[in-house]
């Protein structure tokens, strides 16, 4: 009878005492959906972090992620407002605006993202969102204009 071959040890990063302390899931469905094709960089590194930040049922399946989260993680908080949006628009969370006693928006994940069937689809959504971000600015210039005067 052979001897058992002796197996190596598993690398550094995948032990506990590496750089791999936690894992956050991406499935491939949702990786090749449409709908997660169309969102920007931007986009999918917030829902990446958002992803990051769940911590399953010890937060009642809530994510609280303040902006200063996402900007400690390397966004620009000029971007975040656009990216969130964008990720609801296109089905993936839905979030509740947090109060002006500094509270967290507080995000939950959503399976919508699967009602977007096609890539056209997907950018008209993007494109909507985008052409309305664009007019809201305008307005708030306009507004800016008229009270600074």
């Amino acid at each position: 009878m052979g001897r058992k071959r002796q197996r190596d040890p598993p690398p550094a990063f995948a032990t506990s005492k590496g750089w791999h302390e936690h894992f956050t899931p991406l499935f491939d469905d949702q990786l090749n959906s449409p709908a997660y094709i169309a969102l920007t960089a931007v986009a999918k590194e917030a829902y990446t972090i958002l992803r990051q930040e769940y911590k399953g049922s010890y937060t009642g399946n809530n994510v609280i992620c303040p902006y200063k989260t996402f900007m400690e993680k390397g966004m620009t908080r000029n971007s975040i407002s656009k990216a969130i949006r964008l990720l609801e628009a296109l089905g993936f969370i839905t979030y509740e605006s947090g109060g002006l006693e500094h509270q967290p928006s507080i995000y939950h994940f959503s399976e919508k993202w699967k009602e977007v069937k096609t890539k056209e689809e997907a950018e008209v959504t993007k494109k909507d969102l985008l052409n309305k971000i664009k007019i809201e600015k305008e307005h708030r210039e306009e507004l800016a204009l008229l009270y600074d005067t």
